[in-house]
């Protein structure tokens, strides 16, 4: 039984052994590159997962890649920025291996690779520089330029990438990180205010131009009122005097009759307001009109035939 035992222990380990030396296994995540006596060709790229033969080395070596997206985080670098500013930036990118085959003549290693990418990365920092500071740290989105920058960082690196066959493929850079150095926030600040300096400014000169409008506008208003007002009573008025012509025509006929009509129109407008007056006999005089016979004669001829009053009547 124990004979039995170990045989089947040592079959299994043998089973193991040979399994390890002729088989592989290339994972859902994975690309194999199986070379013979360390050469490659495009029948060694093996990209189906599951178990795959070999022959033990050196006739056969398997170097297994990830499919996954690699990241590459580069290390803070102080820049200059087209109007002068000093910035430090720190970019990054994404990359995997597009084809195996290409990957393993020239780079063979990840490690490799993102050592190439890292120095290649560096290189094309020159394209921050063109840009101003404004257009990579503003509170407007609009006025970013951080997309562009990308865009042309993953452009250059492509095209680098492409002319030196390492069967690689960018998927994106980046900027992971931009710090302002003391100097420059300070700088910032200065413009900042002169900035809000020049805002006011303009506000206030857009308001004193409102204002000195809107000033013109209600003198101009006023003018046109008035004159339109003036006009208004200067056709009132030679209307008026139209109307006193007449009357005065009227007038002319009896003057003394007008006269009359306009003391009797004036005492009523006096008597119509509780108002008492004392009179004098002479003020009384005014009532000789009522007993005034018809005629032109005049006031006299309204005074009754007959002796004369007293002396002091008269007064």
């Amino acid at each position: 039984m124990k004979h039995t035992f170990t045989m089947l222990v040592g079959a299994a380990i043998t089973i193991a052994l040979l399994a390890y030396t002729f088989l592989y296994q290339v994972r859902y995540d994975q690309v194999a590159v199986r070379t013979t006596f360390d050469k490659a060709d495009a029948s060694s790229v093996q990209n189906t997962p599951g178990l795959k033969w070999r022959l033990p080395w050196p006739i056969h070596k398997v170097t297994h890649y990830s499919k996954r997206l690699q990241l590459l985080e580069d290390k803070l670098e102080e820049l200059q920025t087209a109007d002068g500013k000093s910035v430090i930036v720190r970019t990054y990118l994404t990359w995997r291996i597009e084809n195996p085959l290409d990957f393993y003549i020239t780079l063979k290693d990840p490690a490799e690779a993102s050592r190439q990418l890292s120095s290649r990365l560096r290189e094309i920092r020159g394209i921050i520089s063109r840009y101003r500071l404004d257009e990579l740290v503003n509170i407007d989105p609009a006025k970013l330029k951080l997309t562009a920058i990308e865009d042309d960082a993953k452009r250059a690196l492509e095209e680098s990438l492409a002319a030196a066959g390492y069967g690689l493929e960018v998927v994106s850079v980046g900027i992971y990180k931009v710090v302002l150095p003391e100097a420059t926030t300070e700088k910032i600040f200065e413009t900042m205010i002169k900035t809000r300096e020049r805002l006011a400014e303009n506000a206030l000169q857009e308001g004193q131009a409102q204002a000195s409008a809107i000033r013109s506008e209600a003198t101009s208003a006023r003018d046109r009122i008035l004159a339109f007002a003036e006009r208004r009573a200067q056709t009132i008025r030679s209307q008026g005097d139209r109307e006193a012509a007449k009357e005065y025509e009227s007038f002319a006929k009896n003057e003394e009759f007008a006269i009359f009509l306009r003391k009797v129109e004036a005492l009523k407008k006096m008597l119509d307001h509780n108002t008492t007056f004392v009179l004098s006999a002479d003020s009384l005089g005014i009532l000789d009109w009522f007993n005034r016979a018809p005629g032109p004669e005049g006031p006299s001829a309204a005074r009754p035939a007959g002796p004369a009053p007293p002396e002091g009547a008269r007064r």
